[in-house]
């Protein structure tokens, strides 16, 4: 369970915010990719070096194992999971990229600069029934990426073969899938942030009791459904943004909405469904904002201000109860 969402200020920054929800205590880490560093894909063992270096938020496994990030070149990605559609190939297949499904956020990172280098990757790209070794699984994800432009588009592994859309609405969660959320959003045309009229019915007068009466309706359970309805209606209707620090801000406050308290989603297996982080991405300075369920003092890092040509991955501790760097919105 996740929910994404994008943003743009009047000042042309353009964000991709996300929650993570997960029950496997993930303990990341904010981790620097640099240009080149090479990995081997645990799908067919073939190296690759990338061009572009970029930060997220990590765990440090056989290869680096990424949920999130911005490139140097403005793109971002969010990977969120996608249980009952994902579906990949058995076989790697020659002329072909062959990936496992959880290295497709290192790989489009550190191999594209925008969504028309995306599409037309994707176009020979092989998503391969591989496990990740920290959760003993083959992940069912689909993602959800933007660029400078302000665009985004989702890309999803499903029986027809990859599917690219574009997310005219900024938003994804999870399963259905995203055509599906798409047509959902029609139940709900009748959501506003004004308050409805008072109306007669006979000879009485009904009012509403307070603010709020517009959006009478809006779903507050943590489906992907309602997830999706819930931030697609908030972000419609955000006041406007004028410059990154203000849209950051707004990104926060908007997935406050959809943040899980520990206790409140329990797995079949009684394990607490909670949101363990949030992240904000800026394509424009590149740097890469969050807060984690015991520290919710906003932290940034910024891509720019690290050596692009490292060597080896460089780790920023994403201390749950210390901040790398505070900021004040």
């Amino acid at each position: 369970m996740c929910t994404s969402i994008t943003l743009t200020t009047a000042g042309r920054e353009h964000l991709l915010a996300r929650t993570m929800d997960f029950d496997f205590e993930l303990n990341g880490e904010v981790l620097l990719h640099p240009r080149r560093y090479k990995w081997k894909s645990e799908a067919d063992g073939s190296e690759h070096a990338g061009r572009y270096a970029f930060i997220g938020m990590g765990r440090r496994l056989k290869n680096a194992l990424f949920a999130d990030g911005v490139n140097e070149k403005g793109l971002s990605c969010a990977a969120l999971y996608f249980p009952d559609y994902a579906v990949y190939e058995s076989e790697t297949k020659e002329q072909c990229r062959n990936l496992a499904p959880h290295e497709f956020v290192t790989w489009v990172l550190s191999e594209c600069c925008d969504l028309e280098d995306v599409k037309k990757a994707a176009v020979s790209l092989n998503i391969v029934e591989r496990e990740v070794s920290l959760l003993s699984t083959v992940t069912p994800l689909h993602w959800l990426l933007t660029d400078r432009s302000g665009a985004s588009i989702v890309v999803e592994p499903v029986a027809g073969g990859i599917q690219i859309h574009d997310n005219p609405v900024g938003v994804l969660t999870n399963s259905p899938d995203f055509p599906w959320h798409l047509t959902n959003l029609r139940n709900y045309i009748g959501l506003q942030p004004g308050q409805f009229a008072a109306k007669k019915v006979g000879d009485l007068t009904l009012s509403a009791f307070g603010q709020g009466s517009g959006l009478s309706g809006l779903p507050g359970d943590f489906t992907p459904p309602s997830r999706f309805v819930r931030a697609a209606v908030l972000k419609e209707h955000m006041k406007p943004l004028s410059d990154e620090t203000e849209g950051v801000s707004a990104a926060f406050h908007i997935l406050s909405n959809m943040n899980i308290p520990k206790g409140v989603v329990m797995t079949d297996n009684g394990e607490d469904d909670y949101t363990q982080y949030t992240a904000v991405m800026c394509s424009e300075t590149c740097s890469y904002y969050f807060h984690h369920y015991q520290n919710r003092q906003i932290q940034k890092v910024c891509l720019l201000k690290e050596d692009l040509n490292g060597k080896e991955l460089k780790s920023f501790q994403a201390n749950q109860e210390e901040a790398i760097h505070y900021l004040k919105l």
